[in-house]
């Protein structure tokens, strides 16, 4: 089989998404009760839960707790409690359950959860990333009632490597049966050409042998019946029997990107003449082929993978993604001009991929992060060696049917012989697809994946095309929405031990000092802020990135880290608390697009486009510096025009470096607007303005609307203006929201990296480089919904201007606006204020270190409470150092990673960070996790230290590198905690997640200051 598929021409063929009619399944989200915390023998059917939360699922309890630096998730997992939790629910067995073959199903739940019915124990899965059912029949049968209770526990942290949030994150659902029906992911469909061959497994659950009719229809995407197929079979008691079913389909409408066309197989069981099931299984027809000297082609066409790689969390609304916001997102990177998700590093709810079938999305369908442990308490560590095989064969039947899956994944940077048997398993289970790895154990792989080490200059001229070859997890760049640098950053320095593309800077010397803080405000030289002009990265541009998966025609395409930001892996990047997220994606924590969104959308798109960056307002640069202006388009030619005055035409280039159209602009304020052309004629256009102090905010609706009953929720986005209605592009002002109606705020974000404010249910947020994001759902009562949105605003620090707006501004959500009358009263000497205060009627000048307060009155009723401090000490930084330290490379310091038997301390002098480590008279240890995104190898340690070991030369301590121990000497500095020397020690590290320890041998050891890997 494995050679099958390392063939010269690999052919994979169709796909199907099934699901049981409606008349069998039904949604089981509605109240759950829940509570937080392990409390025994709250599985039993007695335990009054009267007290206990009710909410509908899906659910993440992680994300609406608090984030906290001692939260045990820590910087791996996103600073947020995790913990135990229980749900319950009762229900009243309907009558027409009698008989039946009643199952409870969970598309979802994270992390080790164990199912009780009736106090009876139905079962536990530890994997938080696979679906799973359980029978209720027998209960269903001799019950009136029924109590569930789910016991959730990730406890252990941190869990993953990433956030994971916590609980019933996904969909619940009830499916009936008759005794003899369609088994649970029992339908198999496959097509070559215009041939469609379906596998039905036949449960029997009599205590006879029993013998059934199965017919099968084909319906095409336009519900025309096609074909109707009858077969009869025996099957024994207790037993489950398969029966295929072949037909021809003559000229189908095929399955692609731009056209995804699905058919139906409606698959019916007869005993006696009388139908006992309905199963309606969605599938498109397309042939798929991977060629090692060109990568995929689908059919007949050669198609490059333009992926990113994703996690499950959306920013404030944790792991429990809304339908309605996944496919946002979905739909999102469509619009990019993204054509591939890489579900990393686990499976996506069911629903991800029905979207991706119904959007034209591939999919890099992913089972596991390792094979072995990765994180301290993960899948790998505890349940992998029992539970893989269950899963990765329960995950392949669940998904196998689905167009948008074209290539399967097991690991992500992992090894071991157990790959042979994962990939032999996935042929079993479906040999209709190839399997790979993010470089994991390549030599059993059908398609060789490459992580961050494709990355490397040099790399693609030496791509053999021997083997079907393509990028799992490239490339790494990074970027903070609206943030903005002219000088490049590398990850690790430059040339620094990855072998980086030379990226030029873009002027001789820095332009931007604004920033988040100064040196002063970081506990870690890493915590800083990227460059949105595609000039942040590890190795490579992102515009290289694209260049290669355009140019390299063995190279099969590449799946950017990541689409979207996401919560988590935040210490070994970006320097820990406060930094709670990884800033890669296009697009940030809030769904809100970044540069680079547009970046990819001029590459990978044909609608004409146009995007300007930077922001043209500029209040602490000198009049006349230049600034690179960069404009992205997919169009012919670009002019750009400055305060009306045209700066001349320019032609998007195809080489990396000519991607972007760049004039140097001497910086005055005013306009500078874009026009872009197609064969010589204006096709579209961007104008941005230089914009003034913040006075108003500006409400609109991102997505969909709020539907007219029920249930739902909506994205509302919050920018800041001057009092022109021009956005400010530094808007940090707080708003403060109120819903009016049926509805409430289910969560709050800015896609800010290092806002830690809890989200879940606030009534304020900062914004974030001008914008805000609210979301508001619904609570299913009927009648108009609004929503009440109001501001202090100003320049935080006054850098410009002394004047104060306040702005009170009304969205209508569902249902037209009702009519109302806002007042709005302030105070300025700190008291709480009243109708008595001063009534606001417009802007006002208070000096800085004043915080103005104020009352918002509706209809002659007191809604919201308003404050905003003006001083030096808030808000953003300006006219920092262009070179500020901060910009270099440096090491992970011993005082943020994990020690025992030593204390952190500060006394002495030149050292890094915030202190170091003493281990006193005590035996103890420094732990660094190292997240090696490249290729295994050599590299090599240094170890930064102070010590002077009496009469000894120096003194012995043991290094552990992912379990090989050795031991160093160190030797004597002039003295302790002011003279420090660097030891250097070569070792071996293994792809992705490494663990080096440092430990005293006997006790006390010499002061620890840093570890740097190169």
């Amino acid at each position: 089989m494995i050679q099958q598929f390392k063939m010269m021409s690999l052919l994979v063929v169709l796909v199907c998404a099934a699901a049981p009619c409606l008349g069998a399944r039904t949604s089981f989200d509605a109240n759950w009760k829940f509570t937080l915390g392990d409390q025994s023998g709250a599985e039993a059917t007695a335990l009054d839960d009267s007290n206990w939360r009710v909410l509908d699922l899906p659910h993440d309890w992680s994300i609406e707790g608090e984030y906290s630096k001692d939260n045990p998730m820590g910087g791996q997992c996103g600073y947020l409690p995790a913990g135990i939790a229980w749900y319950r629910k009762t229900i009243t067995v309907p009558a027409s359950w009698k008989g039946k073959r009643v199952e409870i199903a969970f598309d979802g739940v994270y992390m080790n959860s164990t199912v009780w019915a009736n106090g009876k124990k139905l079962g536990t899965r530890p994997y938080g990333w696979i679906s799973f059912a359980y029978d209720i029949s027998d209960l269903a049968q001799t019950s009136d009632t029924i109590t569930f209770a789910v016991r959730v526990d990730n406890e252990k942290q941190p869990s993953a490597r990433w956030y994971t949030g916590s609980g019933i994150y996904a969909h619940t659902w009830i499916d009936v049966k008759e005794n003899v029906h369609v088994a649970r992911d029992g339908i198999y469909v496959r097509t070559h050409g215009n041939t469609v061959e379906i596998d039905a497994e036949i449960r029997n659950t009599t205590d006879a042998k029993t013998s059934a009719d199965i017919e099968v229809s084909i319906i095409d995407p336009n519900g025309k019946q096609l074909h109707t197929k009858r077969d009869s079979l025996s099957v024994e008691a207790g037993k489950v029997k398969n029966q295929d079913f072949t037909f021809e389909i003559s000229t189908p409408l095929r399955w692609d990107l731009d056209t995804p066309n699905l058919y139906q197989a409606v698959t019916k069981t007869f005993v006696a003449g009388v139908l006992t099931d309905t199963v309606t299984t969605r599938f498109g027809i397309r042939d798929i082929q991977w060629k090692p000297e060109t990568g995929m082609w689908i059919n007949g066409r050669n198609v490059k993978l333009q992926g990113v790689c994703n996690h499950q969390d959306a920013g404030a609304l944790g792991a429990a993604v809304p339908d309605k916001v996944l496919r946002f997102r979905i739909e999102q990177l469509k619009k990019m001009g993204c054509n591939a998700i890489r579900t990393a590093h686990n499976p996506q709810t069911p629903l991800f991929y029905d979207i991706c079938d119904q959007v034209g999305i591939f999919v890099m369908d992913e089972i596991f992060d390792g094979w072995m442990r990765k994180a301290k308490h993960d899948y790998g560590a505890y349940f992998f060696k029992q539970w893989w095989e269950r899963d990765l064969s329960d995950w392949i039947k669940r998904d196998r049917n689905h167009p948008s899956v074209v290539i399967y994944s097991v690991g992500n940077e992992t090894h071991g012989e157990i790959g042979k048997e994962l990939v032999a398993r996935c042929h079993e289970m479906d040999p209709t697809r190839p399997v790979t790895s993010g470089q994991s154990g390549s030599e059993w792989m059908d398609v060789v994946g490459m992580n961050g080490g494709s990355e490397r200059a040099g790399w693609m001229e030496g791509l053999k095309g021997d083997q079907v070859t393509l990028g799992t997890e490239n490339t790494h760049t990074w970027q903070v929405r609206g943030y903005y640098r002219t000088q490049t950053w590398y990850r690790d320095g430059y040339p620094g031990r990855q072998n980086p593309f030379f990226i030029p800077d873009l002027t001789p010397t820095e332009v931007f000092t604004h920033d988040w803080t100064d040196d002063a405000g970081r506990s870690h030289r890493k915590q800083i802020f990227n460059s949105s002009y595609d000039n942040a990265t590890v190795r490579s541009s992102t515009r290289h990135h694209i260049e290669q998966i355009r140019d390299v025609a063995a190279w099969a395409g590449a799946f950017r880290w990541t689409g979207h930001d996401y919560l988590g892996e935040a210490s070994y990047v970006h320097g820990g608390w406060p930094f709670k997220a990884f800033m890669g994606g296009a697009i940030d924590l809030a769904n809100f697009e970044k540069d680079l969104y547009y970046l990819y959308q001029s590459q990978w798109t044909d609608k004409p486009m146009v995007h300007i960056l930077p922001h043209w307002t500029h209040p602490m640069i000198e009049p006349g510096t230049e600034i690179p202006v960069w404009v992205y388009s997919n169009c012919d030619a670009v002019e750009l025009f400055f305060n009306g005055e045209s700066l001349g035409q320019k032609t998007p280039g195809t080489k990396w470096d000519q991607m972007q159209c760049q004039w140097l602009v001497g910086w005055e304020p005013g306009e500078l607007k874009a026009v872009a052309y197609q064969q010589g004629k204006a096709v579209t256009e961007q104008a941005i303005r230089s914009a003034g102090p913040p006075a108003r905010i500006a409400l609109s609706i991102d997505g969909q609307p709020l539907a007219s009953d029920g249930k739902d929720l909506v994205q509302v986005r919050i920018a800041s203006q001057d009092d022109k209605g021009e956005f400010y592009p530094y808007g940090e002002n707080r708003t403060f929201f109120q819903v009016i109606g049926p509805g409430k705020i289910r969560a709050l974000d800015n896609g800010s990296p290092i806002d830690v404010e809890k989200h879940f249910e606030a009534t304020s947020r900062i914004a974030f480089y001008g914008l805000t994001r609210a979301y508001v759902e619904s609570t299913g009562e009927s009648g108009p919904i609004s929503m009440l949105a109001s501001g202090i605003l100003g320049e935080k620090k006054q850098i410009t201007s002394n004047k104060v707006h306040i702005d009170v501004q009304r969205l209508a959500l569902r249902g037209a606006l009702p009519p109302a009358k806002i007042d709005v009263y302030y105070t300025l000497d700190g008291s709480a204020p009243t109708p008595n205060a001063t009534r606001y009627t417009g802007a006002f000048e208070v000096p800085l270190g004043t915080t103005v307060k104020a009352l918002v009155m509706m209809d002659g009723q007191a809604v919201q409470t308003l404050e905003e401090r003006f001083a030096s000490d808030e808000g953003f930084v300006w006219n920092l150092n262009a070179t500020d330290s901060t910009a270099t490379p440096t090491g992970d310091q011993a005082e943020t990673a994990a020690f025992k038997g030593a204390r952190i301390s500060k006394k002495g002098e030149g050292f890094h960070g915030s202190g170091f480590l003493d281990f006193g008279h005590n035996s103890g240890s420094v732990q660094w996790y190292q997240e090696n995104d490249g290729g295994p190898g050599k590299f090599t340690l240094l170890l930064r230290y102070s010590g002077k070991a009496g009469n000894k030369p120096g003194r012995e301590m043991t290094l552990s590198v992912n379990g090989k121990r050795t031991k160093l000497f160190f030797p004597n500095t002039a003295n302790w905690g002011s003279d420090w020397k660097t030891l250097s020690v070569d070792v071996q590290l293994k792809s992705g997640a490494n663990t080096i320890v440092l430990s005293t041998i006997g006790s006390g050891g010499m002061y620890i200051d840093e570890l740097t890997v190169r």
